[in-house]
C-alpha cells in the first residue's frame, strides 16, 4: 500500500514503510509518539536509533517546512531509511550514520528529539539529548523493557526535564481465526516524554 504524500494523519499503515530486518515502531505506537512530540511544521527533529526510519518519514511528512536528522548506527537499517526517504519523496532528511552519543557532539541544537533506541548509555543519551534541545524543546523515548522504562524516568528527572511522564500502550490487533475475528496482542510499550525548561523557568 501507498499512501498519497498529501496524507500527514499520525499513524501510517506498518505495509506503506519498507521493513527488512531492522526493528520498526508499530504504527499505533508511531502514532502516540509523533503526538507527544507537539510537531509544528517547521519543527527540526533529532530521531536517534532510527530503525527503518518510519517515524523519521513521519516526521518530516509533518514538519514540511523543518529538518528531520535520522541517526543510525547499523548499515541495514540505514538503507532502509533512505529507501523509504525515497519511496515517499522526501527532501527534508539528513541520515547520519554513527553511534549516539558520540556522533553528536558538535550538532546545532534542535526543536525535538525521539529515541527509539539507546544501545545500554541511556543516561548519557538523555544528557546529550538535553543540551541539544532548545528551550522549550521536547524529548521523547520509546522502550519494551520495564527496566529501561525504570532507567528513562530516573533520566528525565536528573537531567532536569520538566513535565515529565510516562505511559503505557498495549495494542491488540485483528485477525482472522476460523473465519471469525480473534485478537493478537503486540508487545506492551512504554512512551516517555519530557519538555526542557524555557529561559526563565525553573527545572
Amino acid at each position: 500500500m501507498m499512501i498519497n504524500n498529501k496524507v500527514i494523519t499520525p499513524g501510517l499503515p506498518d505495509c506503506c514503510f519498507i521493513q527488512g530486518e531492522a526493528p520498526m515502531t508499530k504504527e499505533e505506537v508511531r502514532a502516540l509518539t509523533l503526538t507527544k512530540l507537539r510537531l509544528t511544521e517547521d519543527s527540526t527533529v533529532l530521531d536517534i536509533g532510527a530503525g527503518t526510519g518510519s517515524i523519521t518519514v513521519e516526521c518530516a511528512l509533518l514538519a514540511k517546512k523543518g529538518r528531520v536528522y535520522a541517526v543510525e548506527k547499523n548499515p541495514q537499517a540505514l538503507e532502509l531509511i533512505k529507501k523509504n526517504c525515497d519511496k515517499f519523496k522526501l527532501t527534508n532528511v539528513q541520515v547520519i550514520a554513527g553511534e549516539a552519543p558520540s556522533c553528536l557532539s558538535d550538532f546545532p541544537q534542535v526543536d525535538r528529539i525521539v529515541i527509539g533506541g539507546s544501545g545500554g548509555n541511556l543516561q548519557e543519551m538523555v544528557g546529550t539529548a538535553r543540551k541539544l534541545l532548545k528551550p522549550g524543546g521536547i524529548l521523547v523515548l520509546n522502550a519494551i523493557l520495564l527496566e529501561t522504562a525504570y532507567l528513562g524516568l530516573q533520566a528525565l528527572k536528573k537531567e532536569g526535564f520538566i513535565q515529565e511522564d510516562i505511559i503505557s500502550v498495549s495494542v491488540a490487533r485483528g485477525r482472522k481465526l476460523g473465519g471469525k475475528t480473534a485478537l493478537k496482542p503486540l508487545n506492551p510499550v512504554f512512551i516517555m516524554w519530557g519538555s526542557k525548561e524555557e529561559k526563565g523557568e525553573k527545572a
